[in-house]
């Protein structure tokens, strides 16, 4: 449900779809409060309805990965939009749909990506403050969800970035942002595992142990086998991001094989990672670089990104499951990053085998 509580201006369809601003943060600066506010409003309330969950039942889904912002209980800037939240998973109930809550956005960033509300800056974890207030609005979650026929589980941060995803985005973004880079560090990694452990001591004890508590893997998989292992933990689960077409630069050929030999390695660290910890792909895609599909036709197209969304979805599902990235994208050009349009145009088949 990418694009909904949370903006991100690529996918189309938003208030930031329209605006000069590139990121959440810009938006605060570039709109009057009342307007932006009144602009979020009218695309929380229609973006997503009871009727898009009807069709995701419908087409198979059984998982819907919701990601939310810091400010869904309201802050100085931001109106609340909780009330949102409370209707997807009332929507999803209905239908037999559980919810994965994924905090997606944090004070400062994470990442320094777009899809964390401020490009180029990453400096959340530079003030305890800032760790508390978010660890704080993961409680007020927990306790507001706990019980719910569909929590099927919480995420409390998406894509925190390691060193090379860090220093790949202040290069990106640092002749736009030069002032935020200039205060921006990366997470080290035992702060985060800090992070997560407070989370998890506060939170499983108020949802209970069927309820998934799930770790974003830092982009770096294979470093978590001996994380939240043992008696103590329950039903720990790890998310990774598996994106083909982040992978596709190097190729030669862009045929099917190419990218199906590919697969193959990112569904081996995934079945490597699945000894450990249940796994998530949390975020995947039928996205690709590739001139060879996009000269196909109409049915040879089908017929190419069908043979790679059943792969995909059988690698994944040797961990523990996925989710798509996105229901929805309305930008041109960038519909195979749609679950909606790839399921209506017979490029993924979800009740294949049901």
């Amino acid at each position: 449900m990418g694009n909904w509580l949370v903006l991100e201006k690529w996918m189309g369809s938003s208030p930031l779809a329209s605006a000069r601003a590139e990121d959440d943060r810009g938006l605060i600066d570039e709109l009057d409060d009342d307007v932006r506010r009144t602009m979020l409003e009218e695309h929380y309330r229609t973006y997503v309805t009871e009727d898009d969950f009807a069709w995701l039942a419908e087409a198979g889904v059984n998982l819907v990965r919701v990601p939310v912002p810091y400010y869904l209980f309201g802050t100085e800037h931001h109106a609340a939009c909780i009330e949102h939240l409370d209707n997807a998973m009332e929507w999803a109930a209905r239908r037999y749909i559980g919810v994965l809550i994924d905090l997606h956005t944090v004070p400062m960033s994470q990442n320094g990506f777009d899809n964390g509300g401020y490009m180029g800056l990453c400096a959340w974890h530079k003030d305890p403050a800032r760790i508390d207030f978010v660890l704080d609005v993961l409680r007020k979650v927990a306790l507001r969800y706990a019980g719910h026929e569909a929590l099927w589980g919480i995420e409390p941060l998406n894509e925190p970035a390691n060193e090379f995803i860090f220093h790949m985005n202040m290069e990106n973004y640092g002749k736009h942002y030069p002032e935020r880079v200039a205060v921006s560090e990366p997470m080290p990694a035992e702060e985060l595992r800090a992070f997560y452990e407070r989370f998890y001591a506060m939170v499983r004890p108020i949802v209970g142990p069927k309820v998934r508590l799930v770790f974003h893997d830092r982009f770096e998989l294979k470093t978590w086998k001996k994380f939240m292992v043992g008696d103590a933990y329950q039903n720990v689960w790890i998310d990774t991001h598996q994106y083909l077409n982040f992978a596709d630069y190097g190729f030669k050929r862009f045929d099917l094989p190419e990218y199906i030999a590919e697969l193959k390695k990112h569904a081996k660290e995934v079945r490597r990672a699945a000894k450990h910890h249940a796994i998530l792909v949390g975020e995947w895609c039928l996205g690709n670089h590739s001139p060879v599909v996009a000269a196909l036709d109409e049915e040879g197209r089908r017929t190419w990104y069908r043979a790679l969304a059943d792969a995909q979805l059988d690698a994944w599902d040797e961990g523990g499951g996925s989710c798509y990235w996105s229901y929805r994208v309305d930008a041109p050009g960038k519909e195979n990053w749609s679950l909606r349009y790839c399921v209506e145009h017979g490029w993924i088949n979800l009740r294949q085998g049901m």
